[in-house]
C-alpha cells in the first residue's frame, strides 16, 4: 500500500475505479478554452478578430476606463472627509465630576485635549423632570397645593410644572412650552409660575418635555457642539418640532447636530417640516449604528446627504458581551477605519462602579492616538456632498457583466474557438451599451445588473485562477487583477453617497457568496473536471474523504457565520492578532480569504500537479472561490474608504498565499507520513 501511495496517489483515498461511462479528463488547454465538449472552428459564425484572453483583458481594462471618472469622484470625496469627532454624554461628564471632585468644566478640557468635539444635550422626559434634572417642580395637578390646582379648573391627572418666579430658567421654559406643545395653561402666582401640560404624566413619562438647558448653557460656554437628543411627545406633530428646534437654534447656536431619540422620531409621520427645519438650519442628523426607530429611515432619505454617522456603545451591550477595554478600544477606532464613521459617542465604563475618569481618558487618548496613525484628524465633520454615478460608470459594469456571462458561456457550452469573432464582439460591446444605459436610468434593471455582476465576477475570477494551475502564479494574479478591475467598476457606479451612507442596500452580497460554488459546481460537472457527473455522485455511497472534508467545510463556515461582528466569539488572543495584522499590513485582511480561500486554491494547484485526490479536488475547488467571493464582497462595502478595500484585498491575496504554502508544508512533512503510516497498517 505504500508503494501506491509513492506510485498512485489516489488509491489512498479509496477510490473507485472509472466507470465505461466516464470520459477522458480534458487536457489543460482544452479545459482553459473550453474546446473539449463541441469543439467548432475558432472562425464559427464570422471571422476571428482577437484572441480570447487578449479579448478577454483588453475588456476589462476599457471597462475601468469607463469607470476612470466615477472614481476620481468618489476617491477625492473620500480623502477630503477625514476628520473624525470623539463625543460625550453631558450626564456622563456631571457624574464624572461629581466622582472625581473636579469641576465639570476642567474635565471637559481635559476630553477636548483627547479629541472630544461634542456633548450630547438630551430632551427631558416627564421621568427625567420628576428626578430633579432642573430646579423645578414638576407632578400632577393633584400634587400642588389647592390654592393652584382649583384656580384652573383642569381635570388634576394633568402634569403640571411650578417654576419660581425668580429662576432664571423661567421664560426660556415658558416660552418653550408654548411653541413645542401649544395648548399649555399658565398662571401666576407668589409661590411661581405654574404651567399645565396639555396630556397626563402616564403619556409624558418616556415623552420629551424640555430641553436640558444647563447642558446647552454648558456647550455654549465651553464652545462645544451641541448633540441636541428630540425626542417624540403625545400631541407634538412634525410642524411643532420643527419650530422648537429653530428656537432652540436661536438661542443656542452651538446646536451643530440631531440625535433622534426614543422608539419613534420626534414629528413622525410628519417629518417634512422638521426635515426642512433643519436643512435651513444646517443642522445635520446623526446616524447610529444598528439603531431601528420607527420613521428613521424616512428621516435619514429625507435628510441625504446631510448625515453623520455615528458609533456608540450602549450599557446593554458592553455587559452582554462581556467586552473589555482593549475590544471596546479596537472596536471603536475599527468602526471609524472600516465602516466610515464620522463621530465616535464614547461613554464611562458601566462596569466601574467609582474611579471611572482615569481610564475612560486613557481610553480617550488611545483611541484618538489609533486614528491619528491612519491618518484620521480631531475636529467636527463635515457632511458628504452628494454624488450620482455618471452613464460612463454604469456602462462599464455592464461591460464587466456581459464579459462575465460570455466567458462563462462560452466555456460551459465549449461552442466557441480560442479567437473572439466580428459577432461576438458586436453582441458585447452593443449589449453592454443598452444595459448600462437601462441601468443608469432604472433602478430595478441597475439592481439586477449588480447582482448578478458581482456574482459571475466572483466565478470568473476564481476559474480563472483554478484553471491555470499549470501556471499558479500566473492563475493567481490573474484572479486578483480580475477582482480588481470588477471591483473598482462596481464601487465607481454603486458607491454613491446614498450607498455610502447604506440608505440604498446593494443586492449583490448575498448573490456574490451563494451562487458562485454553484456555478463553479454546474461548470465543473459540464466539464467532467470532476470525474463524474452528479448522477453518478448521487448513485454511489459517499466516500468518507468526502464526508470529512464537507463536514470541515461546513463547520468553517458555521464559525465565520456565527463570528461575524460578534464579539463573543472573539478571543483576546485573535483581537492582539488583529492589532498585530493592522499593525503590519495597515489593513487587516478577511479571514475567510488569508485562512480559508487562497490555501484551498494553492492545496488544488498541488493536487493538480502531483495527481492527488481526483475525486477531493472538487472540495478544494469550492472552497477556493470564497477568496475571491469575499474579495468581491469587500468592494461591495461601500461605506468603506475605497484605497483601503484595494488594499485589504491585496493583502488577503499575500497573506493567503504564505498560509497556503505552510499548509502544503504541513502535509508534505506532517500529513504525508501519517497517511503513508495509516496505509501500511491496513495493508
Amino acid at each position: 500500500m505504500s508503494q501506491e501511495w509513492e506510485n498512485e496517489g489516489d488509491n489512498v483515498f479509496d477510490i473507485p475505479p472509472q466507470t465505461e461511462f466516464e470520459r477522458p479528463r480534458p487536457s489543460r488547454t482544452e479545459r482553459r478554452l473550453g474546446l473539449h465538449l463541441r469543439k467548432k472552428s475558432s472562425h464559427r459564425g464570422g471571422n476571428a478578430f482577437l484572441d480570447v484572453e487578449k479579448f478577454f483583458w483588453a475588456m476589462l481594462l476599457l471597462a475601468v476606463l469607463f469607470s476612470s471618472y466615477d472614481l476620481y469622484r468618489r476617491l477625492k470625496v473620500e480623502w477630503s472627509h477625514r476628520t473624525v469627532a470623539i463625543a460625550v454624554e453631558y450626564r456622563d461628564l456631571v457624574l464624572l465630576s461629581r466622582q472625581a471632585g473636579e469641576g465639570i468644566d476642567v474635565i471637559y478640557s481635559r476630553m477636548r485635549n483627547r479629541g472630544a468635539e461634542g456633548v450630547t444635550v438630551a430632551e427631558l422626559t416627564g421621568k427625567e423632570l420628576a428626578s430633579g434634572f432642573l430646579p423645578i417642580s414638576y407632578g400632577s395637578l393633584a400634587t400642588f397645593r389647592p390654592v393652584l390646582r382649583f384656580a384652573l379648573s383642569l381635570p388634576l391627572d394633568r402634569a403640571a410644572v411650578l417654576i419660581d418666579n425668580s429662576e432664571p430658567l423661567l421664560q426660556p421654559i415658558v416660552d418653550y412650552m408654548r411653541i413645542r406643545m401649544k395648548d399649555i395653561v399658565t398662571l401666576t402666582t407668589a409661590e411661581g409660575t405654574l404651567v399645565v401640560l396639555p396630556a397626563t404624566m402616564d403619556e409624558l413619562a418616556d415623552s420629551g418635555i424640555l430641553p436640558d438647558f444647563p447642558a446647552l448653557a454648558f456647550a455654549e460656554r465651553v464652545g462645544a457642539v451641541s448633540m441636541y437628543r428630540p425626542q417624540p411627545a403625545p400631541g407634538v406633530n412634525g410642524t411643532q418640532t420643527a419650530e422648537s428646534i429653530r428656537w432652540l437654534k436661536g438661542k443656542y447656536p452651538s446646536i451643530s447636530c440631531v440625535i433622534p431619540a426614543g422608539q419613534i422620531i420626534a414629528g413622525y409621520p410628519e417629518l417634512g417640516p422638521f426635515e426642512r427645519a433643519l436643512k435651513e438650519l444646517g443642522i445635520p442628523v446623526a446616524q447610529p449604528e444598528f439603531v431601528r426607530q420607527i420613521g428613521v429611515s424616512e428621516l435619514y432619505s429625507g435628510m441625504n446627504p446631510e448625515i453623520l454617522p455615528l458609533h456608540s456603545l450602549v450599557k446593554e451591550e458592553l455587559i452582554s458581551r462581556r467586552l473589555t477595554r482593549a475590544q471596546i478600544i479596537e472596536r471603536m477606532v475599527r468602526a471609524v477605519h472600516e465602516r466610515s464613521i464620522r463621530i465616535i459617542l464614547f461613554r464611562p465604563y458601566e462596569l466601574y462602579s467609582v474611579g471611572k475618569l482615569d481610564p475612560f481618558l486613557e481610553d480617550m487618548q488611545i483611541i484618538r492616538d489609533g486614528l491619528n496613525s491612519r491618518y484620521y484628524y480631531a475636529g467636527w465633520p463635515e457632511t458628504m456632498p452628494m454624488i450620482d454615478a455618471t452613464a460612463g460608470a454604469a456602462i462599464g459594469v455592464a461591460i464587466i457583466f456581459a464579459v462575465m456571462i460570455w466567458s462563462y458561456a462560452r466555456r460551459f457550452f465549449g461552442e466557441y474557438g480560442d479567437s473572439v469573432t466580428n459577432i461576438e464582439l458586436a453582441i458585447i460591446f452593443f449589449g453592454a451599451a443598452t444595459l448600462g444605459l437601462c441601468a443608469w436610468i432604472a433602478p430595478p434593471v441597475s439592481k439586477m445588473m449588480g447582482g448578478l455582476a458581482t456574482a459571475f465576477l466572483a466565478t470568473e475570477a476564481t476559474i480563472w485562477a483554478l484553471d491555470r494551475y499549470d501556471k499558479p502564479f500566473y492563475g493567481l494574479l490573474a484572479g486578483l487583477l480580475i477582482v480588481f478591475a470588477g471591483g473598482l467598476c462596481i464601487a465607481s457606479f454603486y458607491g454613491t453617497t446614498t450607498a455610502m451612507l447604506r440608505l440604498a442596500p446593494f443586492s449583490g452580497v448575498k448573490l456574490t457568496l451563494l451562487l458562485p460554488p454553484v456555478l463553479i459546481l454546474a461548470n465543473d460537472l459540464k466539464q467532467r473536471i470532476h470525474p463524474e457527473s452528479m448522477l453518478e455522485v448521487i448513485s454511489r455511497p459517499p466516500l468518507w474523504g468526502e464526508l470529512m472534508l464537507v463536514g470541515v467545510l461546513i463547520v468553517g463556515a458555521v464559525v465565520i457565520t456565527v463570528r461575524s461582528d460578534n464579539a463573543n466569539f472573539v478571543p483576546g488572543w485573535e483581537i492582539r492578532f488583529r492589532d498585530l495584522l493592522e499593525w503590519i499590513m495597515w489593513v487587516r485582511p478577511r479571514t475567510k480569504e488569508f485562512l480559508v480561500g487562497y490555501p484551498c486554491l494553492i492545496i488544488y494547484y498541488v493536487m493538480e500537479k502531483r495527481g492527488w485526490g481526483e475525486h477531493y479536488r472538487e472540495v478544494f475547488r469550492l472552497g477556493a472561490c470564497m477568496a475571491f467571493a469575499s474579495a468581491v464582497n469587500s468592494f461591495c462595502h461601500f461605506h468603506t474608504l475605497l484605497p483601503l478595500t484595494i488594499v485589504r484585498v491585496a493583502n488577503g491575496w499575500c497573506l493567503g498565499i504564505v498560509v497556503g504554502f505552510v499548509a502544503l508544508v504541513l502535509i508534505d512533512y506532517v500529513g504525508g507520513p501519517i497517511l503513508r503510516g495509516a496505509a501500511e497498517l491496513f495493508d
